[in-house]
């Protein structure tokens, strides 16, 4: 049956509400008299033990995380906070007898292990990742203990892991793992011989969980101060060098009235004849031109990524610029995180069709999210928790970034034939007003020259005439005919 236990004193949880807490009456009592320190505990339906806060105002904390207001269920091992008093829940079902693993698994386990590890490291920044969900233990100077009994720093449940497993502990030359098991421990896929110092990056297995590990490097000796001296050579005098000329000014020779100059990254000022009339000495710095002066302008981020790991990278910040970016150990990625659990092109992020994936490339130790191994391609929502091998990361989508959607944005219609006629009236230039009272302006060249140069008048005008005389000639002949006819008829 699932209890919750506080040093000596265990109550069994039922589908009823239990009260844990600081008061008189509470179930199980813990020290003090703080009215925050108050906690509910029942049975769920499926028969795991729930924890909820007592009062809205109360603080309860499962495994170093403060609890909210929804209630959260408890697994074997967990440990509860309330009031400075630690308390753990356990299941008698997952805490029974050590279940003994077959001989022929036992024999193909037993494989010679190199005493000294490969990646050595010091006694110091010990921590452990789990494989599985990407939790975090850090090894204090006391060390930390596995097994199955809710005791354990690290509690493990399975039936094939001993109430008290194996421990590690700081010692001589780094961290030392004891295996204190019936079924033993497996280091990098090789059992244990009782005792074995650690690596960085070992992977520990116990039952069905694994851990890697990882502490500080070791430190390399200091240099001597005092290097030993060496035999005296008779030394020949050196001829004396000749001192470096000096570096020539920046000077410039003017061809057309002087021109101010206000630096070597300014230009030089207007004058009559021009800058390109100045020309520069041989030898001396040329000026700098204003685009190189200018500066860049800075790229605008479109996502980050934010490692919440605990230890000496937490906190550090990468920022996504591209749709589709790489991610992985080595240098060639677009975000290189130096890491032995990273593989050399580990994941990638890409953004399309208004939306953001993570893409696992065949990974090692492999791309989580959420806790869940990445299959292929999955989408990002939301500000979720990504893993790549042990680095565990937070996705943030920046402002204006997030999923796409939204209302279709409308054009505004324009009349094809007002447009027609404005492209128009653009190539030909705008038609100026007649003036009211226009100036008189020279006549415009004509294109051929005029007939008569004594008269002036032009060939046009000429031709008006003619035909007016012809007129006139026409007219006085019919009057002659019409006068003799007169004549005749009298």
């Amino acid at each position: 049956m699932p209890y919750l236990q506080f040093r000596e004193q265990r109550v069994t949880l039922t589908s009823a509400d239990q009260a844990i807490g600081a008061f008189d009456g509470a179930a199980i009592r813990i020290p003090g008299d703080d009215p925050a320190a108050r906690a509910i505990v029942r049975l769920g339906a499926d028969g795991t033990g729930i924890i909820a806060r007592g009062s809205p105002t109360a603080l309860v904390s499962v495994n170093g995380v403060q609890l909210g207001a929804e209630p959260s269920p408890l697994l074997h091992g967990d440990k509860v906070e309330i009031g400075g008093q630690q308390l753990h829940y356990g299941d008698d079902a997952k805490g029974g007898s050590t279940q003994f693993i077959s001989a022929a698994a036992l024999a193909e386990q037993v494989r010679a292990a190199g005493s000294a590890p490969k990646k050595p490291t010091s006694a110091t920044g010990g921590r452990l990742v789990s494989l599985v969900d990407g939790r975090e233990y850090a090894i204090s100077e006391a060390g930390v203990t596995f097994g199955r009994e809710i005791g354990n720093d690290i509690v493990v449940a399975s039936g094939e892991v001993s109430r008290r497993h194996a421990q590690i502990a700081p010692g001589e030359g780094g961290y030392i793992l004891t295996d204190l098991s019936t079924n033993g421990v497996l280091i990098n896929g090789s059992r244990v011989a009782q005792t074995q110092v650690l690596g960085r990056g070992d992977v520990i297995r116990l039952g069905g969980e694994e851990f890697r590990f990882y502490a500080d490097k070791v430190k390399e000796p200091a240099a001597s101060a005092t290097p030993p001296a060496a035999p005296e050579v008779p030394a020949t005098p050196a001829p004396a060098a000749a001192p470096p000329p000096p570096e020539p000014a920046f000077v410039v020779e003017q061809t057309a009235p002087p021109a101010v100059i206000h630096g070597t990254a300014e230009r030089v000022a207007a004058s009559p004849a021009g800058p390109d009339d100045s020309t520069i000495r041989p030898g001396a710095k040329p000026p700098v031109s204003e685009e190189a002066t200018r500066p860049s302008v800075a790229r605008t981020p479109i996502a980050s990524l934010e490692i919440i790991n605990e230890g000496p990278m937490k906190g550090k910040r990468f920022e996504i610029y591209t749709p589709l970016t790489n991610i992985g150990r080595g240098a060639h990625n677009d975000i290189a995180i130096a890491n032995e659990s990273v593989s050399d092109s580990h994941a990638k992020i890409l953004r399309k069709d208004g939306h953001w994936y993570v893409v696992d490339q065949g990974s090692t130790n492999g791309t989580y999210l959420s806790g869940r191994r990445v299959q292929g391609e999955q989408q990002l929502v939301g500000a979720p928790d990504v893993r790549f091998g042990d680095i565990k990361v937070t996705f943030r989508p920046a402002a204006g970034h997030q999923d796409a959607g939204g209302s279709t944005r409308a054009v505004a219609a324009v009349h094809v034939d007002a447009a027609r006629r404005m492209s128009t009236h653009q190539q030909q230039g705008p038609t100026a007003p007649a003036a009211a009272n226009p100036v008189p302006t020279a006549a415009p060249k004509l294109e051929k020259p005029f007939v008569n140069p004594e008269v002036q008048v032009p060939e046009k005008k000429k031709g008006c005439a003619a035909v007016i005389a012809f007129v006139i000639a026409l007219g006085a002949a019919g009057a002659g005919m019409l006068v003799v006819i007169l004549s005749i008829g009298s």
